[in-house]
């Protein structure tokens, strides 16, 4: 990755990635949680610990006991706690119980009290049973090995140990809580790792750093219709499918429609130095929102008072006649095919909406790009410039067909259409190459489906 393709975000904007993916966090801390609730209830087997308590006293003939023999009694628990884990100690105890060595040595444990002459034995065990007998046995064992190998007849029983009830271990809450904060950090970290790695443009001013050309417009994301996903079986239900993403049209006080207005004003200030009566729109996929775009921005610039012409150039997956709700029997390709010398244009209208035609695409071809290029394409569009103020041109994405590199060529200008969170940044720069490749002149970027919470724009609303 290049160094400027490096992507930087503030606190402000993880916090807010991190409250949108908030259900990702929740996820991982009911999955790590609820996956150690289960294992630690019904696959770690419990474990208990049984206690014995012995004093270390005087012999029966000491009339009393020194400050020497004090000294003398705590370096005896010291010795003891070493014959007790010795390999002496486990054999016995291996012999009766039938417990490892290794085993033994490990779940044993002697410690003192402090500050006073008592120690205990503990031992850990699955069998609570065992682990009583086994702490019992050791408290007999040291008594004789005392007397055995230090001669010393000292100790004494104080708590014989009992069958523990509740196991110490696996700690239920301990395990829980842990395996929860670990999910909350992993969903944090999961949420974090796809923002890294989503590789697509989110603000305008990613565009303009990657891209180097000016964001002229950034449009909110809206509530229209379904564009190019699953087609409905009812044609009239699929057209008003189509007709919903008209924003400018049908919801003028919207923010979107608001958007499309700033970008109109935007585009006329953009051809201050130079006329721009053609403008290509394309972008670099499919999916991105350049259809969407050309319609709404003819319809703020047709209500505006200029005359505006649509032509849909997409000779490949035409959609201009679907939103705008017009047929498509003759269209571009008739007029391009036409025998006759001279160009006649034959445009189609809505009444509801002034100052707006349209050439929609006809027939699709089975020579897109070549059609394109040909000398009576150049014709149309010197006719059209002198006839419309401005031409919208629709056309395929440019990352995936040259149709657009074509028209951006032999035009004024090009509008390039990316989708926030969803066109992916080399798409972007391939397109960029193939329309700079042909001296296209960007007039700029739109940037559509915009979070406007993430990029705090358009946070207020028209009434």
């Amino acid at each position: 990755m290049e160094k400027d393709d490096i992507l930087e975000i503030d606190l402000r904007e993880i916090v807010y990635i991190l409250l949108k993916k908030w259900y990702l966090i929740v996820l991982c801390f009911v999955l790590s949680a609820g996956t150690a609730f289960v294992v630690t209830q019904f696959y770690i087997k419990p474990v208990y610990k049984a206690e014995t308590t012995l004093f270390l006293g005087k012999e029966k003939d000491q009339v009393s006991l020194s400050f020497s023999d004090i000294q003398v009694n705590n370096q005896l628990v010291v010795d003891y706690r070493e014959i007790l884990q010795s390999r002496r100690v486990a054999e016995i105890i291996n012999q009766k119980f039938g417990v490892g060595i290794q085993e033994f040595q490990k779940n044993v444990n002697v410690k003192t009290v402090k500050d006073s002459r008592l120690f205990s034995i503990s031992y850990e065990d699955t069998d609570p049973k065992r682990a009583a007998d086994i702490v019992n046995e050791l408290a007999t064992v040291i008594q004789k090995m005392a007397d055995e190998i230090i001669q010393v007849k000292n100790i004494k029983v104080i708590d014989t140990a009992k069958i523990p009830e509740n196991p110490v271990k696996p700690n239920k809450k301990m395990n829980v809580g842990a395996a929860g904060l670990f999910g909350l950090l992993l969903g944090v970290g999961l949420i974090l790792l796809l923002e890294l790695i989503d590789h697509t443009f989110k603000k305008p001013e990613e565009v303009e750093k990657m891209l180097g050309i000016n964001v002229i417009g950034t449009i909110p994301a809206f509530d229209g219709g379904k564009r190019g996903k699953k087609k409905a079986k009812d044609e009239k239900e699929l057209q008003e499918q189509y007709l919903k993403n008209l924003i400018v049209h049908n919801n003028p006080k919207s923010a979107s429609a608001e958007a499309f207005r700033e970008l109109r004003t935007n585009l006329y200030y953009s051809s201050v130095d130079s006329e721009v009566k053609t403008i290509v729109v394309t972008s670099p996929t499919l999916g991105d929102g350049k259809t969407v775009t050309a319609v709404n921005l003819a319809i703020t610039l047709a209500r505006s008072g200029k005359k505006v012409l649509v032509i849909d150039a997409d000779l490949r997956k035409p959609k201009v006649h679907h939103y705008f709700g017009v047929k498509n029997k003759e269209g571009l390709t008739n007029l391009l095919t036409d025998s006759k010398e001279e160009v006649k244009i034959k445009t189609t209208e809505r009444s509801d909406i002034s100052n707006l035609y349209i050439i929609t695409s006809g027939p699709i071809p089975p020579n897109p790009a070549e059609m394109l290029n040909s000398n009576r394409m150049k014709s149309l569009l010197e006719k059209v410039r002198e006839e419309y103020d401005i031409v919208i041109i629709d056309t395929p994405p440019v990352g995936q067909v040259t149709d657009a590199a074509i028209l951006a060529g032999i035009t004024d200008g090009v509008i390039l259409v990316l989708a926030s969170g969803q066109t992916r940044i080399e798409m972007a720069k391939r397109a960029f190459k193939s329309l700079e490749s042909v001296k296209a002149r960007f007039i700029g970027a739109v940037l559509t489906k915009l979070d406007v919470e993430r990029a705090g724009y358009y946070s207020y609303k028209y009434e």
